[in-house]
């Protein structure tokens, strides 16, 4: 964070001297959703796109920001501008296809959008032949190459690090290859690995030349459509056996990925046409490691405040109309309950800095007054929020996976909707895993029925929080020696598959 105000001292020194320039703007607009402070961010690059209207950067970071407020249309107008001024300009087109996903659109459209993402940008790269599969000597480990930008203090980790621990190290050699940021982590989680290449400096064909050097057997992509991902690397098909898992729970649109690792839960039979990828389902998609830092559950909230308080602990970009509607409908029911949401804003940031969300919530109906939003959270503050929040509603079409997870440890009893697409269906599948399977709703209408339900019967609450973390660790959800067996499996079922054939 020091660095970053750093940079925008500098920046806005610089802004100063070329009040008209709409790329310092941008600049200075980047910088402020760096430190979370969305509204300064949303104001800057309003001001740069009236400046420079033919600047995608303008019109790429409004999206962003609007985003990160949960205005989807806005941020969709905003993005569909920026991918007509800069078509080559492929990150736009991959966030597109997310927005899709997030804005609640048709599943046919968010697939079409993914498709489209990898007509325009990873098909052309992919060679006209599959790359040989290495022959391996009788006993030689299986080289597995995890490709990520998250290798560092993320939320990737509380799936990942069971995977880092429990391999089996004599069969499987570990190989990274990070393509984003290191911190003081990171250190540790290279120790875990065999050998570790940093690719983030590299272009997409050099990071490509390296793995086949590396000779991978399995490659495995942990980012998907996310912040630094290197999608058009595996596009050059680097290795013979190419899988996605998670980091980005969906399809990656491109027919260079072989495989997505999922669940029964997450991928029910009949998601196969919502995939590019060949659908490998592990008992659980993923095993979750708590944090050794989280306090103990404490007692029910409403026990020690007279009423019920909801939560909502995850990013309020995932906050969609429908979403915002259903929890009206909830608070109309239940007149002394509360709810609490974590805005996207920094705890610096002025006081009004929610007004925009604020706004939001009242016009869909929400009793802003029983609202309470609070500023974006650090880790240990995070962690508290169990002895405030009785249930957690997940919101949809996205539910959170990791907030999930950390929600169930917390003692806070997440209930969710599940929809069709795999992203829209993970925390349903985190509840089937943990043994949970009645806190998932199939409707909207079921969805407020299960949050008034469980809000009045305090009995029942109490026995789910008190039992929960001792109900956890004989789950799926926790069995971390079972989960990296069967990923290993996995790898080698597809290893000695013929390849699956190209759509």
């Amino acid at each position: 964070m020091p660095g970053h105000l750093d940079k925008l001292s500098a920046l806005l020194l610089q802004l100063a001297a070329a009040p008209q320039d709409g790329r310092i703007w941008c600049e200075v607009g980047f910088t402020y959703l760096q430190i979370f402070e969305i509204q300064e961010a949303l104001e800057t690059f309003i001001s740069a796109r009236q400046l420079a209207p033919q600047l995608a950067a303008a019109h790429y970071g409004e999206s962003i920001a609007r985003f990160q407020f949960g205005d989807h249309a806005g941020a969709m107008a905003c993005l569909e501008t920026a991918m007509q001024l800069a078509p080559a300009e492929q990150s736009l087109f991959s966030a597109y296809a997310h927005l899709c996903a997030a804005s609640d659109q048709p599943p046919a459209v968010v697939f079409a959008a993914y498709r489209a993402w990898a007509d325009r940008f990873a098909e052309p790269l992919r060679p006209h032949q599959r790359p040989a599969r290495r022959q391996r000597r009788a006993g030689e480990p299986v080289r597995i190459g995890y490709l990520s930008a998250d290798l560092r203090q993320h939320a990737l980790l509380s799936f990942f690090a069971p995977v880092l621990e429990h391999h089996d190290r004599q069969r499987f050699s570990l190989i990274a290859f990070s393509s984003g940021r290191a911190d003081p982590l990171t250190a540790e989680i290279r120790r875990r690995f065999d050998d570790w290449h940093d690719i983030g400096q590299l272009s997409d064909h050099a990071a490509a030349d390296l793995i086949r050097q590396q000779e991978i057997d399995v490659l495995v992509d942990l980012s998907g459509h996310t912040d630094g991902s290197r999608l058009l690397t595996l596009a050059r098909q680097p290795a013979a056996v190419q899988f996605t898992w998670y980091g980005y729970n969906s399809t990656t649109g491109s027919r260079s990925i072989d495989y997505r690792l999922t669940d029964a839960s997450m991928d029910p039979p009949g998601n196969e046409q919502w995939s590019t990828e060949t659908l490998l389902r592990l008992p659980a998609f993923a095993a979750y490691a708590p944090p050794a830092e989280a306090p103990p559950v404490a007692t029910l909230p409403a026990d020690r405040r007279g009423y019920v308080t909801f939560g909502s602990l995850n990013n309020p970009q995932k906050l969609t109309g429908a979403t915002l509607a259903a929890w009206a409908a909830i608070l109309r029911r239940l007149p002394t309950a509360r709810l609490l949401l974590i805005g996207p804003h920094a705890p610096s940031a002025a006081p009004d800095v929610g007004a925009q969300l604020r706004q939001r919530l009242a016009a869909s109906g929400l009793p802003t007054e029983r609202v309470e939003l609070l500023p974006r959270q650090d880790f240990p503050a995070f962690l508290q929020l169990g002895e405030r929040v009785d249930i957690a509603l997940e919101p949809f079409p996205l539910s959170g996976a990791v907030t999930t997870c950390h929600a169930l440890w917390m003692g806070a009893i997440p209930i969710t909707l599940s929809g069709v697409l795999p992203n829209t269906r993970a925390a349903a599948a985190i509840l089937c895993a943990a043994g949970l399977p009645e806190l998932i709703a199939a409707d909207r209408e079921a969805y407020v029925e299960l949050a008034c339900q469980l809000a009045t019967d305090h009995r029942r609450l109490r026995q789910l929080r008190a039992d929960l973390r001792e109900h956890l660790a004989g789950s799926r959800l926790l069995d971390h020696g079972g989960h990296v067996r069967a990923l290993e499996e996995a790898y080698l079922s597809a290893l000695n598959e013929s390849p699956p054939p190209c759509p």
